[in-house]
């Protein structure tokens, strides 16, 4: 059995949660038994809880009390020094992790230095005490270590009375009560108070004294025992139950008067939290009302017996023109349009407790006008009757809502034109009347060049407007009867139910062509469109819906590659070059999955010392029958697909790795060169995804140079302002491929912070001692120079070629007379020797 003054420090909260802090340090192992708002911890000898432990700070952490007012119940949140914002100096670890602030919860461990911690534990009732203290073994601690630190031992006796007698440290007395009252009401959690008969406080137990603190100043004029005495006294004998509410605080109050003893004995228990739960009962009920009060469904209640109205919403009353005093004992049979033998039939037919729905019935408006409703009738009981619950909804408003999925369904919600599926359906029409009436037809896609590059420059918002624009600047080009449908984000289809010849065809695209040669205002913005066109004819070009689309859409699919801004008519070898992409396409996909690819590694040299200045990664294709295939031969295809996404970040990410491979054996930090392939380049997310490899691998991303060739940039220029400068604030060096082969070359130079150049092999492999091949070189030389750039000559093949690079001071080159591309063990074994590094 617990220590009295246990039962005391426990009966100041009336609750059924009890919040418990087992200490250990240096001195003991001892219990604190948490109720006030707030505790100090520390070594400093007027802490709430003192730790006996050097590595704790004075003041080193703060208990606080929150109360949870939603979820009824309170809790303790611990912080890191005092409340003036002082932090200790070692911190506070909860549960092994150091924290500033932490909401405790049940079996938290919290360390304060090296050998001072704390459990916090949250018990349900006091019958877990004993639990409690088997479990943590602490039946051998002293009875003055199981006192809460923060209580003053002669203060909570003078708070009690003199009933209680509190144990001090080192003694061996007992506890004793004064009077006769039993033991068990000094250990009740719940207030016990005696008066007698004039009105006079006989007796308080503890739990009554730390509950009502001001009972003896009060005296009959504490709420508790007001009214108890005086003209109570005829009440002798009897026994009452009354409540009393406190503030904030409820108690229900078990009075007793007793005769022989000339005694009022008062029995106080708290019921706060449960009159919570009946005012949000309450409050509920409450709002359900005001919920059926405010919805949009007219609702009204009938009484089974007699047929009439006993409730009814607003919405109801206002659907039928009524007040809703009106609607009150009315007939079901005056409200709804109905042969009163039918309605009897159908409400007949409801069970208890199962619902019947009316698609469509009539009822009748307070003018007599009828107004078409759908009706859930459902049979429940409420209270002593049963009754039908009607819920209806005006049709008209759903058959609007019918009406707008329908056309959300066959149209787009930007543009308003009709969607893929309209026109799908439409198509198949106009072909079954084009094939029974023996007449042609066409379908055109239509694509609008660089639209993504709209987009990424000048952001969604605008792009939307332009293709809203666009749409209406289309539509106005057909005839009546043709349809313009948007089939994808910035594709357009056109379907021409009936053509003479294809000259109709044509002449629609040049009216097209012509339509957008006029700018697209868009904000503050003069937009110039253009757009590629791809034509197929019914019955040539496919007899059915879904081949006359394929071809269509390689015909437009041949307009983009080559040169867009025009059209182009399906021809049968497109399908073939088609199908030859998909096949293509698939060996790349397996190549991917069965790791196909690898990478080969070419050494830069300076001229002057023979040093390796850096690494190009080179990819290859091992076939397992074809064998090494050189990228010449696969990426050009791989860029027509989507694939060489995926394989240019696979390149990057094997670089990446195999560049930090060699710092780790111990080379020299080399940077390593990437080709970017156009299709990369349009990436939205390129920055995103080289900046994602560079996280997972840990390259230093100075050390990681993307080669962008003049036809990619050239192919790009609108975007690549800001891609540049999303590198270069990645930290990323960008070199630029392929110098001197496009017509802006100088002007790339002054726009692009480029760190490289790299002259075309062309000009190297032309290389000859004449005049006319050095001042093209020495051009490009003194080009790169004057712009303070990395200058490399790519394709070396000659010493002859050497000898004239090194003469026009040619600083770097890489080809074939100093290395072929290596594969990854004799690229590490050349840096090896180079760096003469075992």
């Amino acid at each position: 059995m617990w220590p009295l003054y246990w039962c005391q420090s426990n009966m100041g909260i009336n609750q059924d949660m009890r919040h418990i802090l087992v200490v250990e340090d240096q001195k003991s192992k001892r219990i604190v038994s948490l109720k006030e708002n707030s505790y100090s911890i520390g070594r400093d000898p007027t802490s709430s809880v003192i730790l006996y432990d050097r590595q704790v700070s004075r003041h080193h952490s703060t208990l606080l009390r929150v109360t949870d007012y939603q979820n009824n119940h309170d809790y303790y949140r611990i912080i890191d020094g005092n409340l003036q914002g002082k932090k200790s100096t070692n911190g506070i670890m909860i549960n092994g992790k150091y924290t500033l602030s932490h909401e405790l919860k049940h079996g938290d461990i919290i360390r304060f230095g090296n050998k001072a911690k704390a459990s916090y534990h949250v018990l349900n009732s006091a019958d877990d005490l004993d639990l409690f203290k088997a479990r943590e073994n602490l039946d051998t601690l002293s009875e003055a270590e199981l006192v809460p630190q923060s209580a003053n031992h002669q203060e909570l006796q003078e708070e009690v009375g003199k009933n209680t007698l509190i144990f001090q440290a080192g003694t061996e007395e007992k506890a004793t009560v004064t009077n006769n009252s039993p033991s068990l009401a000094e250990c009740s959690p719940n207030p016990i108070i005696e008066l007698n008969f004039k009105g006079e406080i006989t007796y308080i137990n503890p739990a009554a004294s730390i509950k009502f603190p001001d009972l003896r100043t009060q005296k009959l004029e504490h709420p508790i025992i007001k009214g108890l005495a005086g003209e109570s006294i005829s009440q002798e004998g009897t026994s009452y139950v009354r409540e009393v509410q406190i503030k904030t605080e409820f108690y229900e109050q078990h009075i007793h008067y007793l005769g022989d003893s000339q005694l009022i004995r008062s029995y106080v228990f708290d019921i706060s939290k449960y009159k919570k739960l009946e005012t949000k009962l309450n409050h509920h009920a409450d709002y359900y009302r005001f919920l059926v009060e405010q919805a949009s469904e007219g609702i009204f209640l009938v009484e089974v017996k007699s047929k009439k109205i006993i409730e009814a919403n607003r919405a109801y009353c206002q659907l039928l023109d009524y007040e809703a005093t009106e609607v009150i004992d009315l007939s079901v049979y005056q409200m709804i349009a109905i042969e009163r033998e039918i309605l009897d039939t159908e409400l007949g037919q409801i069970e208890s407790g199962k619902s019947y729905y009316i698609e469509e019935s009539l009822h009748r408006k307070k003018d007599g006008n009828l107004v078409s409703v759908e009706t859930r009738v459902s049979r429940q009981s409420f209270g002593d009757k049963d009754i039908f619950c009607f819920v209806v909804r005006d049709n008209s408003e759903r058959k609007r809502s019918e009406e707008r999925v329908q056309y959300q369904a066959f149209h787009d919600a930007l543009t308003n034109l009709p969607n893929r599926v309209l026109f799908n359906n439409q198509l198949a029409i106009a072909l079954a009347n084009a094939q029974h009436n023996q007449t042609l037809l066409a379908v055109l896609f239509l694509d609008i060049d660089s639209f993504q590059a709209v987009n990424n420059s000048l952001g969604h918002t605008m792009g939307d407007q332009l293709l809203q624009s666009f749409s209406r600047r289309l539509t106005s080009c057909v005839r009546g009867g043709d349809m313009v449908a948007r089939w994808g984000s910035d594709e357009f289809a056109i379907l021409l139910p009936r053509i003479k010849n294809s000259d109709d065809t044509i002449k629609l695209s040049q009216r097209i062509f012509e339509n957008l040669k006029q700018p697209f205002p868009v904000e503050k913005y003069q937009l110039q469109i253009k757009a590629s066109i791809g034509i197929a004819i019914y019955p040539q070009d496919g007899q059915d819906k879904e081949t006359l689309l394929k071809n269509v859409d390689a015909a437009l699919a041949r307009t983009k590659r080559e040169g867009r801004n025009h059209y182009q008519f399906y021809s049968p070898t497109m399908t073939a070059e088609a199908i030859s992409l998909i096949k293509i396409e698939t060996l790349l996909h397996n190549a991917l999955d069965k790791e196909e690819f690898t990478l080969c590694y070419q050494p830069q040299i300076r001229l002057k010392t023979g040093e390796i200045t850096g690494m190009e990664a080179l990819i290859r294709w091992n076939h397992p029958e074809l064998g090494m295939i050189a990228p010449s031969k696969f990426i050009s295809l791989a860029e027509k697909t989507d694939l060489m996404i995926h394989v240019g970040k696979w390149v990057l990410k094997t670089a990446c790795e195999q560049n930090l491979a060699w710092q780790k054996i111990g080379l020299p930090i080399l940077p390593i060169g990437v080709n970017i392939s156009n299709r990369e380049w349009k990436q939205v997310n390129l920055v995103e995804i080289i900046a994602g490899v560079l996280d997972k691998t840990g390259l230093d991303p100075h050390l990681l140079e993307l080669e962008l060739t003049e036809k990619t940039l050239r192919e790009n220029i609108q975007t690549a302002r800001q891609v540049f400068q999303d590198l270069q604030n990645l930290g990323v060096r960008i070199a630029l491929d392929d110098f001197g082969t496009g017509v802006s070359s100088l002007g790339y130079l002054k726009q692009f912070n480029f760190r490289t150049l790299k002259i075309h092999q062309t000009f190297i492999r032309d290389l000859r001692a004449n005049a006319q091949d050095l001042a093209i070189v020495s051009a490009l030389l003194d080009l790169g120079r004057g712009f303070n750039l990395r200058i490399i000559a790519e394709g070396v093949e000659t010493q002859q070629q050497l000898e004239i690079l090194q003469g026009l001071n040619c600083e770097e080159a890489q080809g074939y007379l100093f290395h072929h591309p290596l594969n990854a063990d004799q690229a590490t074994e050349l840096l090896k020797r180079h760096f003469s590094v075992s």
